[in-house]
Formats: structure tokens, C-alpha cells, sequence
């Protein structure tokens, strides 16, 4: 065989080689992209950022809602290793109180994500990093609109949040007890429910159990990382939870969860974040299973 003719056969091979190697790049994309449109399954992730609460919801049709940032930039390696590197975009940041452990994550979330809208209290605070927060909310221009009972957020088909408390909109009021303007919503997907509940105690707690809310809820977050001033028996009886996530940093100088938190959910099965690390769900329309 002349060089020129093993030359051309060389050609041919390479050729065939790029035009297999196309073929099954196409087949892969239209692999992912079929996936997508068909998946109708979502994650929950409740992420262990220490002693503090944050929330990703991720919907089948790429909206996600995060609810509260923990009390560092910690946030960021979780979100980035929960969401695709090229996505950059989240729909909706709920902060449920201003308080640190919850707000602190979210001022470095909003630096480098792009926020489609945000819903919060507005309570008065004269905390530094709150004037931050609203500072970039204003210089990113994101739309901020204040929580009550009664609004219903839709995430995708048959995914809906709906706020629970405060009972009217409270922004630019004073609290001594931020923890008692905490927002609680519940989510619903298909058959399943979720109830998140901030930092709410007694005082929270009370005035929905005195009005008849339905707190009926497959999977509890349970307030405050577990402080014993949260989740009474009686709204434990109104809640009725298969499981409960209780989202509290390792040795953390609270003691939290409380031994006597603990002791009322018997019966209930339990995830921590100070012994499990992050505790993520994968829901259908029918179920919500631990992965």
C-alpha cells in the first residue's frame, strides 16, 4: 500500500471516529434533555451549615426556592454542589426572620446568584447585616414583597408554597422576640406536605393552633434548631409528622436539639443535620424519599 493510500485510510477512520463521536453527543443531549421534561420527581435538600437553617427546593422545570442561608458563606459550596455549575439563577429566597444564622448566608447568596424575587417579613432591625441585605436588594433591583397568611406561591405544575404566618403583614414593625415573626409555609407536591417553621416558638405556635390552620404535614422542619421553647406536644398532635428534620450545628453551645424536643417527637422519626449532614429528599407526586 502506497503512503498516500494509507494517508486517505487514516482520513476515513478519523473521519467515521468524529462523525460516531457527534452522533453520540447528540444522542446524550437529547438523553438529558428528554430526562428533563419528563422527571416530574424533586429535591429537597436541608442543608447542614451549622447552627443555622437553610432550605433548597429544586423543582423539575429548574425553579428552585431557597429558604434562609445559614449563618456563613458555607451556603455557596452546598448550592454549588446541588445545582449545575452553569446555573447561576434562583427564582425565589424566602428569609423567614432576620436573625444571623439565617440571614448572613443569603447576603453572599444574593453577591453572587441572580435572585428572581424575594418574599420576607420587613420587620424593623437595626442589625448591620440586615442594612446590608436590603442595600443589595435594592442595588440589584430585585422585586421584595412582604409575607402574610393566605399568599400561595406556585413553583411549577402541582408545587405550591402557601404562607401560613404572620397573619398580616408586619413589616416595619418592632419585635423584641424575632423569632416570634418567623414565617411558617407549607409546601405541597402531589400527595405530600411539608411544614417550615424558621425559628417559631410559643408564641408562633399558639395563634395557629387557636385559629384551626391545617399544620398537617408528612415532614416537619422543626423550629429553632431544635430548642425546647419549640414544637409543643399540642402542635406536634396538629402537625402529625412521619419525620422530622431538626437542622442544628455539631456541639453547638445551645445544646440543641433539646433532650426534651427530643423526648416529644418520640414516635417520629428523626434526621439531624449535627449527625447526618445534609438530609436531602427526592419527592413524586406519591412519596418523599430520603436519598
Amino acid at each position: 500500500m502506497t503512503f498516500e493510500k494509507m494517508l486517505q485510510k487514516i482520513k476515513n477512520k478519523i473521519h467515521y471516529l468524529i462523525l460516531a463521536a457527534l452522533l453520540a453527543a447528540t444522542i446524550f443531549v437529547w438523553q438529558v434533555v428528554f430526562a428533563q421534561r419528563v422527571d416530574d420527581k424533586i429535591k429537597i435538600d436541608f442543608f447542614d451549615v451549622g447552627q443555622g437553617s437553610a432550605i433548597l427546593i429544586d423543582a423539575p422545570n429548574n425553579n428552585q426556592v431557597l429558604i434562609d442561608g445559614g449563618p456563613s458563606d458555607a451556603i455557596l459550596n452546598k448550592l454549588g454542589s446541588a445545582l449545575p455549575f452553569s446555573d447561576r439563577q434562583i427564582e425565589l429566597v424566602i428569609l423567614t426572620h432576620p436573625d444571623s444564622d439565617h440571614l448572613s448566608g443569603l447576603i453572599e447568596v444574593l453577591k453572587r446568584y441572580e435572585v428572581g424575587q424575594i418574599l420576607e417579613t420587613g420587620i424593623a432591625d437595626s442589625s448591620s447585616e440586615y442594612a446590608a441585605w436590603h442595600a443589595l436588594i435594592a442595588e440589584k433591583n430585585i422585586p421584595l414583597v412582604f409575607a402574610r397568611a393566605g399568599q400561595t406561591i406556585k413553583i411549577a405544575d402541582n408545587l405550591m408554597i402557601k404562607i401560613l404566618y404572620p397573619f398580616d403583614k408586619i413589616d416595619g414593625q418592632d419585635f423584641k422576640n424575632t423569632n416570634s415573626t418567623s414565617i411558617v409555609s407549607k409546601f405541597f407536591y402531589g400527595k405530600n406536605t411539608l411544614l417550615f417553621t424558621g425559628d417559631a416558638e410559643g408564641a408562633t405556635e399558639n395563634p395557629l393552633l387557636f385559629a384551626g390552620v391545617d399544620l398537617r404535614a408528612d415532614i416537619l422542619q422543626v423550629a429553632h434548631h431544635g430548642s425546647k421553647n419549640s414544637t409543643s406536644n399540642e402542635f406536634l398532635a396538629a402537625v402529625e409528622p412521619q419525620i422530622a428534620v431538626i437542622q442544628a450545628g455539631a456541639k453547638n453551645k445551645y445544646g440543641h436539639p433539646a433532650q426534651e424536643l427530643l423526648d416529644r417527637l418520640k414516635g417520629v422519626e428523626i434526621f439531624r443535620t449535627d449527625q447526618d449532614g445534609d438530609i436531602n429528599f427526592l419527592c413524586d407526586l406519591e412519596n418523599c424519599v430520603k436519598k
